[in-house]
């Protein structure tokens, strides 16, 4: 009997497809390790030996046996999930790196809008206060549905949708109020000295987090404060930059105080519309590798320029600062900076969780690396609470202002 065409090619075909799958499931994570670097080898990597995966299972097991859900409370115990979620928790925080960290699908989707600068809710500021009870401490812009729908500052959340909001975690009552835009939330508050309940149904709609704020000073000193760099803050600055133009601004005064940082690209595309082309920072990761990041505008601003920081200035915002000051485009006031001359990157995983850890330093374009330092302003004035409760002087303020006269 003739065998049908193709007969052989396809049965090799087949062999090579059975023999590389073989391949794959013997030789597949030495195959990984190499791609990380760690050479060909086979086994797991040097912390899950066997010795250790024992002490998990029987730790597990003293604890499946002998531990006392003892919390008066509907959500005492853990599940083997959660559990699980603290095992991967552990293995970052086991690095002793404060900057490291490991996310929850639900934490890193938290993560995710907030370096997006955009989320859907209801637009309101939420803290904990002195009671352990979470109040509203301001919106998040002038047209926040709360705002529209008679949330006032002070109400404290207790109930959202019949769920109890006592008690409970800040991120599970987050969680509760946020929602898909076009959907509404039922939430009674307590309101005032009596602790009046007031309900209130409030529709989620997109929130733009203002990161962005800026008004005309005296003489034409333009005053733009910056309080993270999230995308979202490009189009802020931009904007903030356009209108100071349009009004004749002839000096600028970048506010950088208590800005914790943020995205790196962000804080370059920023410098890059304040300074002509050139390196506005660099990194070297662990093998030294070096990235540069670079404004290639060539058009600079090219107006006199203060940058004001304090030791609340962190991160992106020193590399703003570090950049600006080396490239002579601004004098530095205020007080030391925080000193965080390292990067972190995310890395997100199959299951919708992800780990950021810390895999580059950066340097300024004069190659400083100002970890654990900070940046030294040129001019170094403590800021005056006092004068700022008598009478709202800002001296630190006032200073960059005597500067550009």
């Amino acid at each position: 009997m003739k065998e049908k065409p193709g007969f052989w090619g396809g049965l090799i075909v087949g062999l090579l497809m059975a023999l590389s799958i073989l391949f794959l499931i013997l030789f597949g994570e030495s195959i990984h390790n190499m791609l990380l670097g760690r050479g060909f080898n086979s086994g797991n990597s040097a912390i899950l030996t066997s010795e250790v995966k024992q002490k998990i299972d029987l730790i597990n097991d003293y604890i499946d046996y002998y531990y006392l859900d003892y919390q008066d409370d509907d959500v005492s115990g853990e599940t083997p999930e959660e559990r699980a979620e603290g095992m991967y928790k552990g293995l970052v925080d086991s690095l002793n790196d404060k900057y490291s960290e490991y996310y929850s699908p639900k934490e890193y989707s938290r993560v995710h809008e907030t370096q997006k600068g955009s989320f859907e809710g209801i637009g309101v500021t939420i803290v904990e206060n002195d009671q352990g009870l979470f109040e509203v401490a301001g919106f998040t812009s002038d047209d926040s549905s709360a705002k529209a729908s008679g949330v006032q500052e002070g109400d404290i959340f207790y109930q959202v949708d019949g769920q109890d909001a006592v008690g409970i975690d800040i991120s599970a009552l987050v969680d509760m109020v946020r929602g898909r835009e076009g959907t509404s939330v039922n939430i009674i508050f307590l309101r005032g000295e009596y602790m009046d309940k007031v309900e209130l149904t409030i529709p989620r709609k997109k929130v733009e987090t203002k990161t962005v704020s800026h008004n005309m000073l005296e003489n034409k000193v333009g005053h733009i404060m910056i309080g993270s760099f999230e995308e979202i803050t490009v189009e802020q600055f931009e904007s903030a930059l356009s209108d100071l133009k349009e009004q004749g601004m002839e000096k600028l005064i970048l506010d950088l105080r208590g800005n914790g940082g943020g995205m790196v690209d962000v804080a370059v595309k920023i410098t890059d519309d304040l300074i002509g082309t050139g390196v506005v920072t660099y990194t070297l990761d662990k093998q030294g590798e070096r990235k540069d990041y670079n404004a290639v505008t060539p058009v600079e601003l090219g107006l006199p320029m203060v940058v004001l920081v304090d030791s609340g200035s962190a991160s992106a915002s020193e590399l703003v600062t570090g950049a600006l000051k080396d490239h002579g485009a601004a004098k530095v006031v205020g007080t030391t900076t925080y000193g965080k001359g390292i990067v972190q990157n995310l890395y997100p995983l199959t299951d919708g969780s992800a780990i950021k850890l810390t895999n580059a330093r950066y340097y300024t374009p004069s190659g400083v690396n100002i970890q654990g330092t900070g940046i030294e302003p040129d001019v170094v004035i403590e800021f005056d609470p006092e004068a700022y409760k008598k009478n709202g002087r800002d001296n630190q303020l006032e200073k960059a202002k005597e500067l550009l006269k």
